[in-house]
């Protein structure tokens, strides 16, 4: 969804579907893969910008499919924010994410296309997030006048406004040949600062001095932001703590074959009160796929943690009281918890062992 090319002077890249799959190739074959839970992210270095491919395999085939790319500053400028809406459009590709998002110390907030976004395990409300975000306008206005820092979220776009902390010429480059030229702003917001990039073509003539050290500039533009920074650098982050915030998004949304990507080859699951018995990755995520089309709307989770566990009778539990787990109750009546959830790992994250249980030899309690 971030794919301003014209922004960065890239536009003839991708203007032919041939040229945009040859530059998806080159991205692919020479880029930077980011793993996903449902797929994967090849980033490719153009100099000063990057473009970043999308790529899905099909479940039923294996045959790995080309989605789409972004485009976005080589850089950006660093976000600490939280979610508080998913605004994706319902005709977005499954890598893709459109987030509305606040920070702290402000009531401004952005629409941003997320690129890599599927190195996240869920898109939770107050969740937080650290991106690397670049701002591509529609149009914009330089002035020496000065201004109140504002973003304002719009329906796809945000109205920004700001004050031009620097300016630097980017460049960007295929292998070592030259190609084009553009304008990186940095940018103070509300919300932090923005890598505003532009050609020189989208400013007035009258304005062209004005692109300097402390003037304002006003833009209506298009932000992406990078999730794969920080601990998400080199994509998805594996580990019980993840795995049940990933488990939690299934209950709630569904997405088994996220789920699969994270599984050991032998992950077993069980559920003890329905008698229910699967072996080996590839059963277990048919299963879930086929609970995840009855289950929409119908589950209330809830973070809990194992206080003490009975050592009696047959098979005593395997669990160490203080374990977290979720709590799954109907989603009419969030306090009458039906199941719990277990989950058990290997020594690299992945999940070894899922467990639904009602076995009263549990005592739990919800964390508030």
């Amino acid at each position: 969804m971030a794919e301003r090319y014209e922004c960065f002077g890239l536009e003839d890249l991708v203007a032919r579907p041939e040229d945009a799959f040859r530059l998806a190739g080159l991205a692919m074959t020479g880029g930077q893969r980011v793993r996903g839970y449902r797929g994967d992210y090849y980033r490719y270095f153009l100099g000063d910008a990057q473009v970043v491919v999308r790529t899905m395999g099909d479940p039923d085939t294996g045959e790995e499919q080309l989605l789409g790319m972004d485009v976005q500053h080589a850089e950006g400028r660093p976000w600490e924010c939280r979610i508080i809406k998913d605004v994706t459009p319902e005709d977005a590709d499954p890598l893709c994410r459109r987030l509305l998002v606040g920070a702290e110390g402000t009531e401004d907030t952005a629409v941003v296309d997320v690129i890599c976004a599927d190195v996240l395990p869920d898109y939770t409300p107050g969740r937080r997030l650290g991106l690397r975000v670049t701002a591509c306008p529609l149009r914009l206005h330089y002035d020496d006048e000065p201004c109140k820092p504002v973003v304002e979220a719009q329906q796809d776009t945000v109205l920004l406004q700001g004050t031009v902390k620097d300016v630097r010429v980017g460049e960007t480059y295929m292998g070592l040949e030259p190609m084009t030229r553009f304008i990186s702003v940095t940018v103070a917001t509300s919300m932090g600062e923005v890598e505003l990039c532009h050609v020189s073509e989208m400013v007035a003539e009258e304005q062209k001095d004005l692109v300097r050290v402390g003037a304002t500039v006003s833009a209506l533009c298009q932000l992406s932001g990078d999730a794969a920074a920080g601990e998400y650098a080199g994509g998805v982050v594996l580990g019980e703590e993840q795995d049940l915030v990933l488990l939690r998004d299934f209950f709630l949304h569904g997405g088994a074959q996220r789920l699969r990507s994270v599984m050991h080859s032998e992950c077993r699951y069980v559920n003890d009160y329905a008698g229910v018995v699967r072996e080996g990755a590839d059963h277990v995520t048919a299963l879930l796929r086929d609970m995840e089309q009855d289950m929409a709307g119908k589950w209330a989770v809830t973070w809990g943690r194992i206080t003490t566990v009975e050592q009696t009778g047959e098979n005593p539990p395997a669990c160490v009281p203080g374990k977290r787990c979720l709590l799954l109750a109907p989603a009419e009546k969030p306090q009458q918890y039906a199941a719990l959830c277990l989950v058990e790992t290997d020594s690299l994250g992945r999940i070894r062992s899922l467990k639904l249980s009602r076995d009263p030899r549990y005592d739990f309690e919800p964390e508030m």
